[in-house]
């Protein structure tokens, strides 16, 4: 009868027991799926915060473009370049500080200039040299009385490094009067361009004086600025 009582009470723990075990595996597999659901929405919400961000913070909006006067033939350096002595385009857009500019030898009430451009692309190795190099000769020795120089920043690309064109030019605290091309690229289409750098050199009178593709050693932009001297 003990014997019997005792098998009873020992199956019926042993049941007791399977089920509290069942009971708390069941528990901790709630707990470990309510666990990975949170950190599941916790990544969400990170991943979503991330993309809003960067969405917002690495972003560029085009703006509108308008050119005045005709385009000027792509530059081929092999060949005597045509587009010496003919009326360069006027573009108008927005600068840096998406305030309006227009690229010209007359900025305002002051007596037209010669004029340098150079034309610079967020993605350019070799633009990403010559940015801080003209910079550095501002920041040395000022604007030269007799010159005006403009930057052109085109072939905007979100998808190439160094995007957005305005966070790099910020960046490098670059304060040279910059007009940002629109999508199609008009501004650099209007002026011929072939490859990057870019620079196109002015007359007073709005003529091309001479077009160059590729960059200026920091002699070569030193002489420019300094004594009006186009390259050789």
């Amino acid at each position: 009868m003990f014997k019997s009582i005792y098998l009873g009470i020992r199956i019926y723990f042993h049941s007791f027991n399977g089920f509290f075990q069942f009971f708390w595996i069941t528990i901790n597999i709630n707990q470990l799926q309510n666990n990975r659901r949170k950190k599941l929405k916790i990544k969400t919400l990170v991943f979503l915060l991330i993309f809003i961000f960067s969405c917002s913070s690495s972003s560029f909006n085009f703006s509108e473009v308008t050119i005045k006067g005709g385009s000027l033939p792509e530059y081929n350096r092999n060949i005597e370049d045509a587009a010496v002595g003919a009326y360069a385009p006027i573009p108008t857009g927005v600068d840096l500080n998406s305030e309006p500019i227009t690229v010209t030898t007359r900025i305002g009430l002051e007596e037209k200039k010669a004029s340098i451009i150079v034309f610079l692309a967020h993605w350019c190795s070799h633009c990403q040299r010559e940015v801080p190099m003209i910079q550095k000769f501002i920041n040395s020795n000022g604007y030269p009385n007799n010159l005006n120089l403009f930057g052109v920043a085109t072939h905007i690309d979100k998808n190439r490094n160094n995007y957005p064109p305005d966070s790099w030019l910020q960046r490098e605290q670059f304060n040279i009067p910059t007009i940002f091309d629109d999508e199609n690229n008009s501004i650099a289409d209007s002026f011929g361009l072939s490859a990057f750098p870019f620079w196109v050199f002015l007359n007073p009178d709005g003529t091309v004086y001479m077009r160059h593709a590729g960059s200026l050693s920091e002699d070569q932009f030193f002489q420019v600025m300094t004594a009006g001297n186009i390259l050789e």
